[in-house]
């Protein structure tokens, strides 16, 4: 799987079975990248203890969301107590919906928050998944 980070490098995630038999689907999730510790990821549906996958990908747009309305916020100047994203992902119909909430909580007028919100659902992983997603296996 390769990414695009923001400063247009690309980048490869690893993952690979930890072989620990006590939790058969524990696995090692790296980005080849210096001093960035892994990620461990599980199998929700077997008793797992981390982040299933499909946890780690709303933890991707969720994290995502939050740090670029920090840089929104950060490059307008404006002040604000906290910033939180809460994201849902749920099949309905045969679909996967993922709802987003975003909330920030700042002395700054609302419709300057509204702008900064709306802007901040536009962020990386965002675009990847509102727009056409290829996956091709080699």
């Amino acid at each position: 799987m390769i990414f695009l980070d923001m400063k247009g490098k690309f980048f490869m995630i690893h993952s690979r079975n930890l072989h620990d038999e006590s939790k058969p689907y524990l696995t090692e999730l790296t980005n080849g990248r210096e001093g960035v510790e892994p990620v461990i990821s599980d199998s929700s549906a077997k008793g797992g203890t981390n982040m299933s996958p499909s946890e780690l990908l709303q933890a991707a747009l969720a994290g995502c969301t939050n740090m670029t309305a920090r840089e929104l916020l950060d490059e307008r100047g404006i002040p604000f107590d906290d910033i939180f994203v809460d994201v849902k992902m749920e099949r309905i119909d045969g679909r996967t919906v993922i709802t987003r909430s975003v909330k920030i909580i700042s002395s700054a007028p609302d419709d300057v928050i509204r702008e900064v919100i709306k802007e901040a659902q536009k962020c990386y992983v965002g675009r990847i998944l509102t727009g056409e997603i290829e996956v091709n296996d080699e």
